[in-house]
Formats: C-alpha cells, sequence, structure tokens
C-alpha cells in the first residue's frame, strides 16, 4: 500500500508529458474497474451534464469568438503553455473515463498543448481554465450574465472535485 505523500507526488507532480503518460497507464490499468464503479460513473455523468451546461452559456456570450480573437493576438490568449501544466493525473483521468481522446496536440512552446484547432480537447479543466475573469469578457457581459456563468463554473468545478475525492479513495485502496 502507498503512502498519502506517494499518491500526491505520483498525481499532482511532474511535467504535463508525465502526468498524461500516468493517467493513460491507470486508464489501461484500472479504466474497466472504474467504469463498474455505480459511484464515480454516477458523479461523471453530472459532471458531464454540467460541462454541457457550462458550454452552452458560454456559446450564448459569443465566448468562443472572443478568446479565439484574443488567442489570435501578439503574446496570445489564456490558453498559455504554462496552463497545461496546472492539470493533474486525475483531471486526466476524468477525461479518458469521460471517452475524450486526450492527447498533446501541439507543441509550440507557447500555447497550451491540448489546445487544438477546434479549442481545448479536454471538458474537464483545471480551475484556472475555467477562471472567466477576462476583461474582454466581464467588459461585455451584464453582471447578471457573469453571474450565471460564476454559478455554473462553481457547479462544475464542485462535482469535478467530488469525482476527484472518489478517484483518490480508490487509489488509496488500490495502488
Amino acid at each position: 500500500m502507498v503512502t498519502r505523500s506517494e499518491v500526491y507526488s505520483l498525481f499532482y507532480s511532474g511535467d504535463v508529458v508525465v502526468k498524461l503518460a500516468t493517467a493513460q497507464d491507470l486508464y489501461g490499468r484500472y479504466g474497466q474497474e472504474l467504469a463498474l464503479r455505480p459511484d464515480i460513473m454516477s458523479q461523471l455523468a453530472m459532471m458531464q451534464v454540467s460541462e454541457r451546461a457550462l458550454q452552452a452559456r458560454m456559446g450564448t456570450m459569443g465566448m468562443g469568438k472572443t478568446c479565439t480573437q484574443c488567442a489570435g493576438r501578439q503574446g496570445g490568449g489564456c490558453c498559455s503553455r504554462f496552463m497545461a501544466s496546472e492539470n493533474d493525473v486525475l483531471q486526466l483521468l476524468m477525461n479518458l473515463l469521460a471517452g475524450i481522446q486526450v492527447s498533446i496536440q501541439q507543441d509550440d512552446l507557447i500555447e497550451c498543448c491540448f489546445l487544438g484547432v477546434a479549442g481545448c480537447v479536454l471538458i474537464m479543466k483545471p480551475m484556472f481554465c475555467l477562471n472567466y475573469n477576462c476583461s474582454h469578457i466581464t467588459g461585455k457581459e451584464e453582471s447578471s450574465v457573469l453571474l450565471l456563468l460564476e454559478q455554473q463554473t462553481g457547479d462544475l468545478l464542485r462535482k469535478q472535485a467530488i469525482l476527484e475525492q472518489l478517484l483518490l479513495d480508490f487509489f488509496y485502496e488500490n495502488l
């Protein structure tokens, strides 16, 4: 049995390439077993509903266009190479469990490596990737619209934290 410190080191340390390899290894070794756990699959399903609702909200706000325009400027946008390292093994594993084909999309040393031609390939993201306090967003939206965005983001992050704890509990027992 591994210690909590060893589990934390495995899940939260290292560069993004190592984290992705670890997530893929864990998915290969434990994916079927995790898929049989009603608590984990139920929480994952609830997260996916919240993620789709957040995507719909962002769509009605035109955030895709806003973020794409910003990303095309000198210095890029919020989805920088630095942000890729905010992902941890469990978030990447959650994406794999949700059926996302998680892979490095590009390595231009400027943008996040998970940023593909149609946007981010991840549906479960680090908190910082869901922090929509950019002036290009806040400056053009009514406070009531921003409040709804914040509420939906918070809902997704709460559900993600619950799933993360379920996965931690599973791996404490099984690694």
